[in-house]
């Protein structure tokens, strides 16, 4: 299990997160949603180890700078917001890029990039690369361990279209099937009461509410989060919550800008 307890995080004397407590237990998909500026993204930094933080964090209940990164790339794999890669590696080369060879054409497969293994990276759309950047952060941990691992994500499915989000989500669930826990920030809260196991608002730097997604979907708890009017409805379809945001969207008015 990753632990957090207490975790804050100041930068340029503005502090970012505040006293931060979260568990991501393996098997479980874990998402975190909250307004832009919750510090949702700087959550993520510190458990991926890139961001200074004061507070504990564990992972498999040893503290997280106790491991060499040798060690870490073998229990943790992490997709940033954005991959930078300004070299002309095929498609394959690129997967390849997490250094673990043997489960590379299950995941391509998993994913569905296989036909694409020849082309030139930096010829993708975006939506196409975030595919193949997800297949490489997958293939570092995909294989079956007796130690759990975690795939970290940020806003995994920013790029892609309706098709390939929902793709992309059960393939992560498909991951904790694997003694893999998964973390990702995510935006679209119908998906989040679709495919999370466990769910953290954040909101001005702290948790405002965390636990099921259809225990917390509710009108009070997303309006004080995002202030924002919405409706919930439950769809019989999915046995899960539908958030609608009300055409009279704002709870709060927003402040008249002087011409």
């Amino acid at each position: 299990m990753i632990s957090v307890k207490n975790l804050s995080i100041t930068r340029s004397g503005k502090q970012l997160l505040k006293g931060v407590n979260l568990e991501v237990k393996p098997g479980l998909f874990t998402a975190i949603a909250g307004p832009n500026g919750a510090g949702k993204t700087s959550l993520l930094k510190a458990i991926s180890g890139e961001s200074a933080y004061e507070g504990t964090l564990e992972i498999n209940g040893t503290a997280a700078n106790k491991y060499s990164v040798a060690e870490l790339s073998k229990i943790r794999s992490v997709l940033p917001q954005s991959s930078h890669l300004q070299f002309p590696f095929s498609v394959q080369q690129v997967v390849k890029l997490a250094g673990n060879h043997k489960n590379i054409t299950e995941v391509m497969e998993l994913t569905g990039i296989t036909t694409w293994a020849t082309r030139n990276y930096l010829t993708l759309s975006g939506g196409e690369q975030q595919r193949v950047q997800l297949a490489r952060v997958l293939s570092q941990v995909w294989d079956i361990k007796s130690y759990p691992r975690y795939v970290l994500l940020d806003e995994p499915t920013s790029n892609l279209d309706l098709a390939q989000q929902q793709l992309i989500f059960s393939l992560v669930k498909h991951a904790c099937e694997r003694n893999i826990g998964v973390l990702a920030i995510v935006h679209d809260l119908n998906q989040v009461a679709q495919f999370a196991d466990q769910l953290y608002f954040l909101k001005g730097g702290s948790v405002v509410a965390n636990g099921n997604p259809k225990e917390i979907f509710t009108k009070k708890i997303i309006e004080e989060t995002f202030c924002c009017k919405v409706n919930v409805y439950h769809d019989p379809c999915t046995d899960c919550p539908y958030i609608v945001p009300d055409k009279n969207l704002f709870t709060t008015p927003l402040k008249t800008v002087n011409a």
